[in-house]
């Protein structure tokens, strides 16, 4: 019998190349939809990151411009004339990967698809991933109470929780995303750091499946 295998995706829900991988993560889930996901957070926009997303404008235009000419994903119109021009959104990871914590509490099942709505609700809806009341919603949608998600998302424990996780999370390596290592057993073996297509992505996985020992 093989030791168990597990995929392991270093993301940051405002990582725009994190919305970029997001078909490629999709189309390995329908190749293997049995192969465990677990969700690495570090804390991509934490510190001194924080800001008005008015003051990234720039930078965030021409990235995105980057993603969909290089993944063909591309944001939404409510992002780029709602959310981006208001401008008042404050860029902060803390909040949605705090979501991301609640829900491997409460539903750790829907953990990485609840984690995988974040980029969207941003990037092509314009919804900002600090409301409670959008992040209750997308709760709701994966099966949890919003009560009980509200509850725990605003307590000092999730807080604490969320800034460990990150610690963790950047002492292992993960400060790069999409960063995705592929382990089985105690072996592990970095297979994307940066953006990787679908099918590239999908043969890579099934290649390392399919060895009898890892490189």
């Amino acid at each position: 019998m093989r030791d168990a295998e597990t995929l392991i995706y270093g993301f940051d829900p405002l990582c725009g190349w994190c919305f970029a991988f997001r078909p490629s993560m999709a189309a390995l889930r329908t190749a293997y939809p049995s192969l465990p996901i677990a969700l690495r957070y570090g804390g991509l926009v934490t510190g001194e990151r924080v800001a008005p997303i008015a003051q990234t404008r720039d930078y965030l235009i021409n990235g995105l411009e980057q993603v969909r000419r290089t993944a063909g994903v591309a944001a939404g119109v409510a992002f780029y004339e709602e959310l981006l021009a208001e401008g008042t959104y404050v860029s902060n990871s803390e909040p949605p990967c705090r979501a991301v914590w609640v829900m491997e509490q409460l539903a750790p099942q829907a953990a990485y698809a609840f984690a995988d709505s974040l980029p969207e609700a941003l990037y092509v809806h314009g919804q900002p991933l600090d409301d409670p009341v959008l992040l209750s919603a997308l709760a709701k949608a994966h099966g949890v109470d919003s009560g009980a998600f509200v509850e725990l998302w605003q307590s000092d424990a999730a807080r604490a929780a969320t800034q460990a996780a990150f610690a963790q999370a950047q002492r292992a390596g993960f400060t790069t995303y999409p960063t995705v290592v592929y382990q089985r057993g105690y072996q592990h073996v970095l297979v994307v750091r940066g953006f990787m297509p679908p099918e590239q992505f999908v043969e890579r996985i099934g290649a390392l499946r399919e060895m009898e020992v890892l490189p």
